[in-house]
């Protein structure tokens, strides 16, 4: 068996194991000496900005915050001695400070390692807007989601640019899971690449439409804007992430019944194109013209100004074009990169939860807010299957 020990402090000491009778007679004993060392000084932390009104990098750094006492580096791997050593990068989500995007990541790291992972761990934290609670802030500010998915598409570069950084280090042995908002950042990622630098993709809850992998889902909606995601960005184009190749498997991790997710629709209709106009800019769309392309744009106090494909791209997705589709994490069923052969590379997140006994409706099982990030939370036995059944995935 695999453990990491939790200890109230750094240093060393000595573990004893006794096995005694019924009648507390010692039948064995035998001490080994262990070492408690921070957490942080065991896995990678790369950031691309953590301030949400900051643009992020496209180089990512290691984090150089909160250091263990007495320490004055940040951790980083030697260079593995291993050829076979595998790396594994997970991209966390919204509405995260950086201290809670460590937690989360180390979160993941432990129960990895439980499930018997022995390789390498790091994080990708990219600078979301936080602090946050209740029916998430979509239902009064819905800037707040926004302007993170803003931040979250312009991470991409700096996420491409580790994913190769690390690909160079552990060729064929890269491994990308992403939480929530964070497949936007990974799938923006992997579009971007002109190879595979990831051997395995797992999207988790995913919160981008699935109608950029598949145009092919159903619909939710279909009014308003046109489905750029679906067929980006003239009419019978292919959809957005079409032809993705930075990864060379793509699984999906889905709840139909996703909480979060369900107000992620919300983001979608009314609130894209954002046009309150408060804070400026605010975004419209009309039908296309010789003076407005498109058919996107902001204005600004009196101006109008045009957004066009594919300069805007990211700014037109996070803040004027909704998606018709549901969101990714929570889609049965979808194809283009998540689908080899006639087979669906999925994992519907319920089968290896365990019994919901949160409040919920009837028939509405998996609905409550803790669900979409279920396994962060709780203990590992109550979530061993979830972990499990993602190694499997990721390490057939």
């Amino acid at each position: 068996m695999n453990y990491i020990w939790c200890g109230v402090a750094t240093g060393n000491g000595q573990l004893t194991l006794a096995i005694m009778d019924a009648n507390s007679n010692v039948l064995a004993k035998t001490s080994t000496y262990i070492q408690l060392v921070d957490i942080k000084q065991m896995y990678e932390r790369w950031t691309v900005g953590d301030d949400p009104s900051t643009a992020p990098t496209s180089t990512a750094q290691i984090a150089t915050n909160d250091l263990p006492s007495g320490v004055l580096w940040p951790f980083r791997y030697a260079n593995p001695g291993n050829a076979n050593t595998p790396y594994v990068l997970y991209v966390h989500g919204w509405n995260l400070e950086y201290w809670e995007k460590d937690r989360w990541a180390e979160s993941a790291f432990k129960r990895l390692y439980w499930q018997g992972y022995q390789g390498r761990f790091g994080v990708f934290r990219w600078p979301t807007d936080n602090g946050f609670s209740g029916k998430i802030s979509v239902l009064t500010d819905a800037r707040n989601y926004d302007n993170s998915e803003f931040q979250a598409w312009q991470s991409a570069q700096g996420l491409l640019n580790k994913l190769a950084n690390l690909n160079a280090q552990y060729s064929g042995h890269v491994y990308l899971m992403a939480h929530s908002m964070g497949n936007v950042v990974a799938g923006e990622a992997l579009r971007r690449a002109s190879s595979q630098l990831v051997n395995a993709y797992v999207a988790m809850q995913g919160a981008v439409p699935a109608h950029c992998y598949d145009a092919t889902t159903a619909n939710r909606s279909s009014s308003g804007p046109p489905d750029c995601y679906a067929a980006y960005w003239t009419n019978g184009a292919p959809c957005y992430f079409n032809g993705t190749a930075g990864a060379g498997s793509y699984i999906n991790f889905y709840n139909t019944n996703d909480w979060a997710l369900s107000y992620w629709n919300l983001d979608q209709d009314p609130f894209k194109p954002d046009n309150s106009g408060l804070p400026f800019p605010g975004y419209y769309y009309t039908t296309p013209s010789g003076t407005h392309p498109s058919g996107f744009y902001k204005i600004i106090g009196s101006t109008d100004y045009d957004l066009y494909f594919p300069a805007s791209t990211y700014e037109i997705f996070a803040y004027a074009d909704r998606a018709w589709s549901y969101a990714l994490g929570a889609q049965a069923h979808v194809g283009g990169a998540f689908k080899k052969g006639s087979s669906y590379q999925e994992v519907d997140l319920p089968s290896v939860w365990p019994a919901d006994t949160h409040p919920h409706s009837p028939g509405n099982l998996y609905t409550a807010h803790v669900w979409h990030s279920a396994q962060f939370r709780s203990d590992n036995m109550s979530r061993a299957v979830f972990w499990n059944t993602l190694m499997e995935q990721m390490f057939p």
